[in-house]
């Protein structure tokens, strides 16, 4: 054996019992030990200083009437005791974890880990340190104390030997936990009402009117092994849930990094070309992409931390559901099992959070070859940063219901009828933006109108004749088409105003064509007649035929997963086609009359799934990308009258409506 596998590991004589202690003790924060250590009603522990910067970074930003802060594990609402007090001091409100402050000290001293003798105590003498404790008695010996007092008078009972630092610290720790801290009783009742461990006094107090309260004994007696055991296998598959997450949040930023890096080559290869020109645009294009990344890297940072935090916390109280002597602990097991509980909740919702906002961040710089070429009547530019986000499905974890297997509910109506209308409203373009604003065209009133997410109107541009269809060219710029004129409005979105910033005329275009439906991708339109579909580039308007139809296209959606164009055929003939599919060139038939007559409004979700508006057969389906699954969400059963429009956000949809009685609202539904 070599000389140094004789030392001594210290590592290997730390007892379990300590490192159970020196785990819990740990901020989840910091992940340091806990400094004045601060208990919410959830009953998670952090430092003073830890939680009063997270409850201040939280809230920065928010209203300053903000009354509540999410817990940073489970992310429980909690509010402070006193709400009037500046949110600096909010930590400092909450109750200190005595139990963790003793446990602390014990960490500090080992040597004060045995306590005085109780018979020796009180006769004065101090210095004499127990060896046996006496759970009969609640109380400590010396071993002469033992002999001469304890043994003489029970006899059939046995104490324990604590001079293991073990030993002691677990019958300490018992003692403290047991106590309820507001009376410094035994807590030995539970009230099913309020899922509160207390002491007779708490009960007598605040609890006797409650119908379900029984002693902790019994309510630990009803915790089944069945329950626990299914609880922690709830806990186990959300630490596996968060660590997909994680991996998938650092494969996204590996991906966002790698395209950060060819994007800014694109950037110093162009600046060669053009000889050092240009560096003051160069600095505002680096800034530009560079501040892009940053934003999307602490959205990416923020994901991982939540998950980090949880998965923490969730392994905790997987590693604590080993020890078999907090298990014999009745407070100590509903403690442990109410905290199993609620991280549980807290990662279904975290995951129901980040599958509605996930999306993939790809950063670019474009320019157009030709501002190289001699003679042209392009202005020599350093191009520009594109950030593409596209909605992204999550990697598939537990908890995560998918929009297909999702229903409609409606939230909520609002009017889009305002004092200048000279006419009811028809919407017959609709869209919903990232920032919550919601862009409507009204064909009755020559009109684009600009709302808040709660359906108040903001602001109008008038139009020159009657609008059709609107689609998103980003978050803050739409595009409508006019029927009559050939033309398509691009109409740029600020908080409350809407702009007019150009018309682009459309050229190569059937004569007397009424142009109906719009969709925009890779900087390109694409647009409906009642004969053809066409694209058409963002900068020229010349119209390139892309496919025949038999009918009108009045609506047209891009789905950004797929790269798929997907357009609605208005007709109710039998066997004809509703929808059809546009991809490399290439078409398919995926929809035919049946379910659906008079498909008008399309959109298409994060997911790949197709919404369909039919106003002749009055219902809203949704279904695949290929039309194998079709199923309908909405029919007249449910107040659904010649739905016309329809926009998808995350998990919020809008339905406009040509039914007499609804043209002047919009329904809001949500997928549940």
């Amino acid at each position: 054996m070599a000389e140094g596998d004789s030392q001594e590991n210290p590592s290997a004589n730390v007892p379990r019992s300590q490192s159970l202690d020196a785990l819990v003790l740990e901020c989840p924060i910091c992940l340091e030990q806990l400094q004045h250590p601060k208990s919410l009603p959830c009953l998670h522990s952090f430092c003073q200083e830890c939680l009063g910067s997270y409850i201040t970074k939280e809230l920065s930003g928010k209203m300053a009437l903000s009354s509540s802060f999410s817990c940073p594990v489970c992310r429980k609402i909690t509010e402070p005791l006193n709400q009037s007090e500046d949110k600096e001091g909010w930590a400092e409100q909450f109750p200190t974890n005595n139990l963790a402050v003793e446990m602390i000290k014990h960490l500090q001293n080992t040597d004060s880990l045995i306590m005085p003798c109780t018979s020796c105590e009180s006769k004065g003498n101090m210095k004499v340190m127990a060896k046996f404790w006496c759970d009969h008695n609640q109380s400590y010996f010396c071993a002469d104390c033992k002999t001469s007092l304890h043994d003489l008078v029970h006899r059939n009972c046995e104490p324990e030997n604590i001079t293991e630092w073990n030993k002691s610290a677990a019958i300490r720790r018992k003692m403290s936990s047991t106590k309820c801290g507001k009376h410094k009783e035994k807590l030995d009742y539970y009230c099913g009402d309020h899922q509160h461990l207390g002491c007779h006094k708490c009960i007598i107090v605040d609890h006797r009117k409650c119908e379900v309260v029984t002693s902790a004994d019994d309510f630990r007696d009803k915790l089944t092994s069945g329950r626990i055991d299914s609880l922690l296998g709830e806990l186990r598959k959300c630490v596996h849930a968060m660590e997909i997450l994680k991996k998938d949040a650092k494969e996204q930023l590996e991906s966002m990094t790698e395209s950060k890096v060819t994007a800014l080559q694109s950037l110093s290869d162009l600046r060669t070309m053009i000889n050092g020109r240009l560096d003051t645009l160069q600095k505002e294009l680096t800034d530009k992409l560079t501040a892009s990344f940053k934003e999307e890297r602490e959205n990416l940072d923020i994901s991982r931390q939540k998950c980090e935090w949880l998965m923490v916390a969730m392994l905790k109280t997987l590693t604590l559901s080993r020890d078999t002597a907090l298990k014999e602990d009745a407070v100590e097991t509903i403690r442990l099992f109410q905290r199993g509980q609620a991280e549980v909740e807290s990662c279904k919702g975290l995951i129901q959070e980040l599958g509605k906002s996930s999306r993939s961040t790809s950063l670019k710089h474009e320019y157009n070859p030709e501002i190289l070429a001699i003679n042209t009547d392009f202005s020599l530019t350093m191009g520009g940063i594109i950030v593409d986000q596209q909605q992204r499905r999550l990697p598939d974890t537990p908890w995560f219901t998918p929009l297909s297997k999702r229903q409609l509910k409606i939230t909520r109506k609002f009017s889009i009828k305002v004092p200048s209308d000279e006419r009811d409203c028809i919407a017959l373009g609709i869209v919903l933006l990232s920032n919550g604003r919601i862009v409507v065209g009204d064909y009755q009133n020559d009109k684009v109108k600009l709302f808040t997410d709660n359906g108040e109107f903001q602001y109008e541009v008038n139009l020159v004749e009657p609008s059709c269809d609107l689609c998103r060219i980003d978050n803050s710029t739409v595009a409508v088409t006019l029927l009559k004129d050939q033309t398509i409005c691009i109409v740029r979105v600020h908080d409350n105003t809407l702009t007019l910033v150009s018309k682009i005329e459309l050229q190569n275009v059937a004569e007397n064509s009424f142009v109906y439906g719009i969709s925009f991708l890779n900087n390109t339109f694409v647009v409906g007649t009642a004969t053809s579909i066409y694209t058409v580039p963002r900068d020229k308007g010349i119209a390139t035929k892309l496919h025949p139809v038999a009918s009108r296209c009045l609506h047209i959606a891009y789905d950004n997963l797929n790269g798929h164009v997907f357009a609605s055929i208005d007709t109710a003939s039998s066997d004809d086609v509703a929808v059809i599919r546009l991809s490399d060139g290439m078409h398919t038939d995926i929809l035919r009359v049946g379910i659906v007559k008079g498909a008008k409004g399309i959109d298409v979700d994060r997911e790949g799934n197709i919404y369909v508006c039919a106003s002749r057969s009055h219902n809203v389906i949704q279904m695949s990308g290929d039309g194998t699954n079709v199923r309908e969400l909405l029919t007249s059963s449910d107040g659904i009258k010649c739905p016309r429009a329809i926009s998808l956000l995350d998990d919020q949809v809008l339905i406009t409506s040509e039914d007499l009685d609804l043209r002047n609202m919009v329904q809001v539904f949500q997928l549940v």
